[in-house]
């Protein structure tokens, strides 16, 4: 009796074959399974790119909260609260700017030439120089530089009103004064933002854009136009425009 339980205690230790019929179907259905959902997952990302690609719109970076009260270069007062329901592109300028300003206001024009048949397209200039820019002088300096248009403002008025919601609800940086005179004789009497800013009739800013940066200038004049275009334009979309090739990065290069 006892050699009987050994011996089936023993077969009973004895390690079972291994099916490799079984083994390797279950691999295979395992691997099937990794297989069939890295492709979904897949597919899946690749539909919502595509829709979020499709659907993409200049984002809503934040929004005006206060308006701001200033004297037109006709003498009369406006408020940025009647843009409302108008999509504008806003820059900080001023007349006596030898350079950057030119070239801002070069920008701006050919904007208005595209747009200025487009009812809810308007531009303004906000004075760097407040105290030196009367509307007078202003509207002289529009005159002479070819830029006449009512759908374009240049505003003056209270130096410190206008710099404090120049620089904290448009958020252009604060404006410093040139002491050194060779640099007011290139650059002129103010250092300025010189970024172009678009804002839609919500009053929602939509973009940043460094027009006059010497490397990267030219893109961001394209970036600003088409956006500017899609906002105006709510049912286009980011396919109804040519890509913009972003500028390789300029690597300085160690001399040892």
């Amino acid at each position: 009796m006892m050699d009987s339980e050994t011996e089936t205690n023993e077969i009973s230790r004895e390690p079972r074959e291994l099916n490799l019929v079984t083994w390797y179907g279950t691999i295979a259905g395992i691997c099937l399974v990794i297989i069939c959902g890295s492709v979904f997952i897949t597919r899946a990302y690749l539909k919502n790119h595509h829709l979020n690609q499709e659907n993409w719109r200049p984002g809503k970076l934040y929004r005006l909260e206060e308006d701001l009260q200033a004297i037109n270069r006709d003498g009369k007062e406006v408020s940025l609260g009647e843009l409302r329901g108008k999509v504008y592109v806003v820059g900080y300028q001023y007349t006596d700017c030898p350079g950057g300003c030119l070239g801002m206001a070069s920008v701006m024009k050919e904007l208005l030439e595209i747009h200025g048949d487009n009812p809810q397209f308007h531009l303004v200039s906000i004075s760097v120089n407040p105290k030196g820019d009367t509307p007078e002088k202003m509207n002289a300096w529009v005159k002479d530089k070819g830029v006449d248009s009512p759908k374009w403002w240049f505003l003056t008025g209270d130096e410190e009103r206008l710099r404090k919601y120049a620089s904290r609800f448009i958020k252009f940086s604060m404006p410093e004064r040139n002491t050194d005179p060779a640099m007011i004789a290139t650059q002129g009497e103010w250092m300025h933002d010189q970024r172009l800013v678009l804002v839609d009739g919500e009053a929602n800013v939509r973009g940043f854009y460094g027009v006059m940066h010497s490397e990267g200038g030219e893109t961001a004049l394209k970036l600003l136009k088409r956006d500017l275009d899609m906002v105006l334009h709510p049912s286009k979309k980011l396919k109804d425009y040519p890509e913009i090739v972003f500028p390789e990065p300029v690597i300085p290069v160690k001399i040892k």
